[in-house]
């Protein structure tokens, strides 16, 4: 555990479902909370039980306070069992973790793209950004308006879903090929799936500051099982996502995986 990050038993406050089969918790996590920049993660890992055996990583959605959101689709067993916590009832937290996002400017212009589970970084990135004075626009994709959730008091999404059910009838890096044409933002963000990180990477990676949040699988999230690489770019070596990410400079890595 980093000199910076805690291990800390947070409570839970709450926990609404905020689109089909996505669920929303927050937790009182007084020691974290404060810490967390967008872009870092959590290990997340439940008291006195070892099922699961391995804690799970998550994308922290939104902190304030002492207070911090976890944003999650509800597929196993991990997963459905923090959708069905109790409030009062516990969680352990090991965080925050990671190299999150760079810290945005006043009047810098920043896109950021987001689908799937990438989307847990709106609230928090929107914070950031009203902080700093920059202008902050999100490009959020989904496979139809039944997955997205509804971020009421963020300003500045624009939605694409594949069957056009809402907003731009095409995927995330469609639609930024679209509003490219008529301007550039001074830095780009991405985080998803990685055959979208992919396709930012190949259609913008060159022509604006990019930075990828990359997906990948972590068993401890502090580098030791060595089991998140990221191939370094032009390199045979590789980056460790937990410790080095899970953010990245477009032109640091190289996916192996091809969308």
């Amino acid at each position: 555990m980093s000199a910076n990050s805690f291990l800390e038993t947070a409570v839970t406050i709450d926990t609404l479902e905020v689109a089909e089969r996505t669920f929303m918790t927050r937790l009182r996590s007084p020691k974290i909370a404060p810490a967390v920049t967008p872009g870092q993660f959590l290990m997340v890992s439940f008291p006195e039980t070892s099922d699961p055996l391995l804690p799970r990583a998550f994308s922290v959605c939104d902190a304030s306070g002492d207070t911090l959101s976890l944003l999650y689709v509800a597929v196993g067993r991990g997963t459905r069992r923090i959708s069905r916590l109790m409030p009062g009832e516990p969680l352990i937290l090991n965080g925050p973790l990671g190299r999150g996002f760079p810290e945005m400017a006043a009047g810098q212009k920043v896109w950021a793209a987001v689908g799937g589970s990438g989307a847990a970084l709106i609230p928090i990135l929107s914070r950031a950004a009203v902080k700093a004075g920059s202008n902050l626009h999100f490009y959020y994709g989904a496979r139809t308006r039944r997955h997205l959730v509804p971020f009421n008091d963020v300003t500045g999404v624009h939605h694409a879903t594949d069957d056009g059910s809402e907003g731009f009838h095409g995927n995330v890096v469609e639609m930024l090929k679209k509003e490219l044409q008529a301007g550039t933002p001074d830095i780009l963000l991405g985080c998803g799936p990685t055959p979208m990180l992919i396709a930012m990477q190949k259609e913008f990676g060159n022509r604006v500051q990019t930075y990828l949040s990359v997906e990948t699988p972590m068993a401890c999230g502090m580098g030791l099982c060595q089991g998140c690489p990221v191939k370094k770019a032009g390199e045979k070596d590789y980056h460790l996502a937990c410790k080095d990410g899970p953010v990245f400079k477009s032109d640091e890595i190289e996916f192996e995986m091809q969308p």
